[in-house]
């Protein structure tokens, strides 16, 4: 019983900070990040990650994130966790990269991705497709992601391009598994 009182205490810590921190920051929440000259950039604006992984107190943020991962029951609501997290952690990658972190970016692109990977599978195991406007989305946001890939890949030395390049891999894979479900006439739309 102790432990249970202990959990939800620090639980409504974690989520009293947040809401501090939210209202600390600028009123726009989101980011456009505009490409390098591309023929047709993507229009898809990223959720601003907050505390980036190089922050001190990001250990805090991973385990609020986990617990509202595991707290969170519709399966729509977690497909929209999932793409709420893969998008900040796009954008922090990003941020990192701006900052000369390539290590740090790295883990944090292919936790992101693995987000993204989750999504897909959250339909998955639904035996379930998206509806049009949530495909349109997503697909916009694995669009997005990779213009954003493929920026930063064009930045980083030769040996931290691997890792990039799988990550974008990934993001292709997952964006064709999801037009594979969302073509399919057998499933519902969720």
């Amino acid at each position: 019983m102790k432990k249970a009182i202990v959990i939800i205490n620090i639980l409504f810590i974690f989520l009293s900070f947040n809401l501090q921190q939210v209202s600390a920051q600028s009123p726009s929440p989101e980011v456009t990040i505009t490409p390098s000259p591309t023929p047709k950039p993507i229009q898809y604006n990223l959720a601003y990650p907050g505390i980036l992984p190089d922050n001190p107190l990001y250990k805090l943020k991973v385990l609020r994130d986990k617990i509202s991962e595991k707290l969170t029951n519709d399966p729509s609501k977690r497909i929209d966790f999932y793409l709420l997290q893969v998008d900040k952690q796009i954008l922090a990658t990003s941020m990192l990269i701006e900052k000369n972190k390539i290590d740090l970016a790295k883990d944090t692109a292919l936790k992101g991705e693995d987000n993204y990977t989750k999504l897909v599978r959250e339909y998955k195991t639904l035996n379930a497709k998206p509806k049009k406007d949530k495909f349109t989305k997503l697909k916009n946001a694995a669009l997005k992601h990779q213009e954003i890939l493929e920026n930063i890949i064009k930045k980083v030395d030769e040996k931290d391009k691997k890792t990039f390049k799988n990550v974008m891999y990934f993001s292709q894979v997952n964006l064709q598994e999801l037009n594979n479900l969302y073509s399919s006439e057998d499933l519902n739309e969720l």
